[in-house]
């Protein structure tokens, strides 16, 4: 496990992509997902990496290996810097689009008319339906596949017997 770093929202984020790194489960995605979450909750950016990885790589070089594989590692800092840039802007602007969805919510659900009884008799079927809660209304026909096996069909340990042995 990595050394202790101060508990800010850089030095979290250092430990968290350097440990998933040590246990061979950082991807692209997952390392998108981590520096999006970091980025709603402002993380300075800025920071010197001051935990290594057990190969011995820093935080600056986990990040370029991960999302630009072949860049080259001679600007790391400054690749870091752009990818965390895009995904956080990303991130950012996602988080927005969907705080504005949900303020509009309420206002479309004003807008909407009311449902007629039949769909909402209808709806309440398929929910009974598929919950299994209730029988329909309507006889099931039934299926063979319904029934439980028969006793004819293959058994392989009804009269089984071992194998014959040669005779030497």
């Amino acid at each position: 496990m990595p050394k202790a770093s101060p508990s800010t929202a850089f030095g979290i984020f250092e430990r968290v992509v350097v440990s998933l790194y040590d246990g061979g489960v950082l991807s692209p995605a997952v390392l998108e997902r981590v520096i999006g979450a970091f980025a709603q909750a402002d993380a300075d950016w800025h920071g010197t990496p001051r935990v290594r990885s057990v190969d011995g790589r820093s935080l600056h070089e986990i990040v370029v290996h991960t999302m630009l594989p072949g860049d080259d590692q001679q600007s790391a800092s400054t690749s870091f810097m752009t990818v965390v840039e895009h995904i956080a802007e990303t991130a950012l602007s996602a988080g927005a689009a969907s705080e504005t969805a949900r303020e509009a919510e309420p206002r479309r659900a004003k807008t909407r008319k009311p449902a007629d009884a039949n769909e909402e008799s209808a709806a309440d079927e398929l929910l009974a339906q598929l919950s299994g809660s209730a029988p329909s209304a309507k006889r099931r026909r039934s299926n063979k596949a319904d029934t439980p096996a028969g006793s004819s069909t293959f058994n392989p340990f009804l009269n089984a017997a071992l194998p014959r042995t040669k005779k030497s």
